[in-house]
C-alpha cells in the first residue's frame, strides 16, 4: 500500500436496501440505481487523481461479496469489507487497518457527495502536510471527507451518526484533542428526496427513468 491512500465507503447497489430515504422518490430500483452511479462516479474520480498524485484506492464496502464488487468496479482496485458496528466503529476500523499497512495520511469520503473534485481532493491531502485533521462538511450537519495524518479512535465514538449533529461533534473532539485542522468547503450530500435537485445541472442523466415524480 501507499502512504497516502483513500478510503471509498460504498455499498453493493441491492434494491431496497441502499439509498433508503430516496426510495418514497426513485423507487427501490431507481434508489439502487442511483446509488451505482454515485459510486461509480467517485471510483472515477479517484482513478483520475491517482494520475497527478500518487494514492492507494480502497473500496471499503458492505452489502455485497468482493467477487460481486471486482465484477462490479473492476479488480484492480484494492477491497475491504466493511467491520461490525455502527459508522464510527467501521470508520475507526477502516483507518487503524489503512495506517496498520503503512499510511501516513488516510483520507475517507463516501459516495454520497459527487460535488467532490479532482482540485478538492488534492487540497485535502496537501492540508495534511501542515495539518493532523483535514475535514468537509456537509450541508446536512454531517461530513462529506475526514482525513488524519495519524489514527485517532476518539473522532468516531460517542458521535450521534445520522443526524445533523455529526460534524459539530467531531470538530470539538478535534478541538478538545488540540488537533491543528483545516476545513474544506461546505458541499451538498444527495441523501433525502429534495437532495435530487441538486443532481439535474450537473449530473441529469443519473435521474433519467428513475424518477416516479419528475
Amino acid at each position: 500500500m501507499g502512504s497516502q491512500q483513500l478510503l471509498i465507503f460504498t455499498r453493493f447497489p441491492v434494491p431496497g436496501q441502499t439509498k433508503t430515504r430516496l426510495i418514497p422518490a426513485l423507487g427501490e430500483e431507481g434508489a439502487a440505481d442511483l446509488q451505482r452511479h454515485l459510486t461509480e462516479h467517485m471510483v472515477q474520480l479517484a482513478q483520475q487523481f491517482k494520475l497527478i498524485h500518487p494514492i492507494a484506492v480502497t473500496i471499503v464496502y458492505t452489502g455485497g461479496t468482493a467477487a460481486q464488487m471486482q465484477q462490479w468496479l473492476g479488480a484492480d482496485l484494492d477491497y475491504s469489507p466493511q467491520r461490525s458496528g455502527n459508522l464510527g466503529d467501521r470508520l475507526e476500523q477502516a483507518f487503524q487497518a489503512a495506517f496498520d499497512q503503512g499510511s501516513n495520511k488516510v483520507i475517507v469520503i463516501g459516495i454520497d457527495c459527487p460535488f467532490i473534485t479532482v482540485e478538492l481532493l488534492k487540497t485535502a491531502f496537501d492540508a495534511l502536510n501542515s495539518h493532523d485533521v483535514v475535514i468537509g462538511p456537509a450541508l446536512d450537519g454531517g461530513y462529506y471527507l475526514l482525513g488524519l495524518n495519524a489514527p485517532n479512535p476518539s473522532y468516531f465514538q460517542n458521535i450521534d451518526w445520522s443526524t445533523a449533529q455529526v460534524y459539530s461533534q467531531t470538530l470539538a473532539k478535534i478541538q478538545q484533542n488540540g488537533d491543528r485542522y483545516s476545513s474544506l468547503p461546505p458541499l451538498p450530500d444527495i441523501d433525502r428526496p429534495l437532495d435530487l435537485d441538486l443532481l439535474k445541472t450537473q449530473f441529469p442523466h443519473w435521474l433519467k427513468g428513475v424518477m416516479n415524480n419528475d
